[in-house]
C-alpha cells in the first residue's frame, strides 16, 4: 500500500489522514520534516494541510536553508497573526524534498499558498467585501473550474466548494496555473503544469456529501499518482 506524509500537527488534522485513508492509501502526520528526510524513500506523496495564516512571499521565510528553523519566532509583533513559523518551514522543507524527488503534492487551503509561496509567488489578504471569505465556520459558494484541468475532468464547468480564509493567491508562482477561480476571481485551485503538484484553497476533507459532486474524488486523484 502506498504511504502518504502528512507534515501537520497529529491532534489537529486527522481527518486529512482519514479521507486518504479512504481514498485507498496509509498516510502517517508528522510535527517536522526530520523522519521523512532520513526515510525519503518509505513515503510516495506529501499533503500539506490547512493552517494559519503565512507571510505574502517566500523571501519572509529566508529561504530554505534549516539554520533558519532557529529564527522562525525572531519575528515582529505581526506574529500572534501567523501560524506556527516552525511548522511553516518544516512543511516548505518537506515540500522542497518531495518536488526535488518527483513525488506527488497536495496542498489545502494554507498547504496550496506554500506551494504557490514555493514556486516564488506571492500572497495576498481577501478584502473586507469578501465577507463569505473571513475566517470562521465554512462558506459554500460557487467556483468555476478552467477547461483543460483536472477539476474540470473530475466535476465538469461549474462546483460548489467551502471557504475559510482570509488570505488567498495575488500573484501565480513560476510553473503554476490556476485552474479554478470563484466568482471575484479569487484562485481556488492551482496545478503545476509538469510536476504531480496542485492544490485547492478549499477543503475536500470537509465537505459535506452533495447529490452531484464528490469531493473524495479528488483525494482518489491524488492517490492515482502514487
Amino acid at each position: 500500500m502506498k504511504t502518504v506524509a502528512i507534515i501537520g500537527t497529529p491532534a489537529l488534522h486527522k481527518n486529512y489522514k482519514a479521507a486518504l485513508e479512504n481514498a485507498g492509501c496509509k498516510a502517517v502526520i508528522f510535527p517536522d520534516s526530520s523522519y521523512v528526510k532520513k526515510h525519503a524513500e518509505v513515503y510516495d506523496g506529501l499533503l500539506l494541510p490547512g493552517g494559519g495564516d503565512v507571510f505574502s512571499s517566500l523571501s519572509e521565510y529566508k529561504a530554505l536553508p534549516e539554520n533558519t528553523l532557529s529564527r522562525c519566532k525572531e519575528r515582529d509583533g505581526r506574529a500572534g497573526r501567523f501560524d506556527d513559523f516552525h511548522l511553516t518551514l518544516e512543511q516548505l522543507l518537506a515540500l522542497h524534498l518531495f518536488y526535488e524527488q518527483k513525488k506527488p503534492v497536495f496542498g489545502i487551503c494554507k498547504g496550496m499558498q506554500l506551494i504557490n509561496l514555493y514556486f516564488q509567488g506571492t500572497i495576498k489578504e481577501v478584502s473586507n467585501r469578501n465577507c463569505h471569505r473571513r475566517a470562521g465556520s465554512d462558506t459554500m459558494h460557487p467556483a468555476d473550474n478552467l477547461p483543460g484541468g483536472f477539476l474540470h475532468a473530475l466535476f465538469g464547468p461549474h462546483m460548489l466548494v467551502n471557504s475559510n480564509h482570509h488570505q488567498c493567491i495575488d500573484l501565480s508562482g513560476q510553473n503554476l496555473q490556476v485552474i479554478q477561480h470563484a466568482a471575484d476571481k479569487t484562485a481556488e485551485a492551482i496545478s503545476h503544469l509538469s510536476a504531480p503538484i496542485f492544490g485547492t484553497q478549499w477543503h475536500p476533507e470537509r465537505m459535506p456529501a452533495l447529490s452531484r459532486q464528490d469531493t473524495s474524488l479528488l483525494f482518489r486523484y491524488f492517490v492515482s499518482f502514487l
